[in-house]
């Protein structure tokens, strides 16, 4: 039989780390639900993107709706409805969109190395594609900014002074517009150069349904890393599209 003191020792060491090892386990758990909050987080900010890449995507197509309207009715709309043709013209010349992606959340879960309780690996390649991925967008909305420049400038060549009305886009006011004044309609050259922007916007759209098809995965495998019982419907943005 081991002498008592051994006993003791053995008691001792054994309850200390058995403290030590709740102590990890507690703080383990503590970094995991962080990890978990920071998550749902993140799947507020992936919604509300979404919502924004629908909305440019709406947007860009109205753009390329103008862009038709001049092409094909441009000589008619010159001769029987100029304000038409300046609101078109004008329209197309503000079709730009700007997106702000919502990277906090991530980085905040790389910074801070919670990314390293993410159990999936895939979820982890997913989230970092995406920061990538919006900076890749964000030099294509540049590029359609850099375009409609020319747009604006035939705006302000072609259409006068006085105000006709306002442009629209669901619901939210995107300046005036004036009717088409010039003598002569567009030329070949002032469509083509239209057509450069109109160009680029026929590639932002595929591009941009294709984010939301990654995000729309980024979320599945998010609600697969969270526990079961997550309530994630409180996530869910204001909806920002007209009635």
């Amino acid at each position: 039989m081991l002498p008592r003191s051994i006993l003791e020792f053995v008691v001792l060491v054994t309850g200390l780390l058995m403290t030590f090892y709740i102590e990890d386990q507690n703080e383990l758990q503590y970094r995991v639900d962080l990890k978990n909050q920071s998550l749902k987080r993140l799947v507020f900010n992936i919604r509300t993107d979404i919502d924004d890449y629908k909305l440019n995507a709406l947007k860009i197509g109205k753009a390329l709706e103008y862009y038709d309207h001049l092409v094909r009715r441009g000589d008619e709309l010159h001769a029987s409805d100029k304000d038409s043709l300046g609101y078109y013209l004008t329209a197309l010349s503000r079709s730009s969109t700007i997106f702000l992606a919502n990277d906090e959340e991530y980085l905040t879960l790389r910074n801070s190395g919670l990314i390293e309780l993410i159990e999936s690996d895939q979820l982890v390649s997913v989230l970092q594609e995406r920061t990538a991925g919006n900076k890749a967008f964000k030099k294509q909305e540049d590029k359609i900014i850099d375009a409609e420049k020319a747009v604006a400038a035939l705006v302000a060549e072609k259409c006068g002074k006085t105000t006709v009305g306002e442009v629209q886009f669901q619901g939210y006011p995107h300046g005036r517009y004036s009717a088409y004044i010039h003598a002569q309609p567009l030329t070949t050259e002032e469509l083509n150069t239209i057509g450069i922007m109109a160009a680029m916007c026929e590639f932002y759209i595929p591009f941009v349904l294709n984010f939301i098809d990654r995000d729309m995965l980024l979320i599945e495998l998010i609600e697969k890393e969270l526990p079961h019982n997550t309530d994630l419907d409180s996530t869910k943005p204001l909806s920002r599209f007209a009635p």
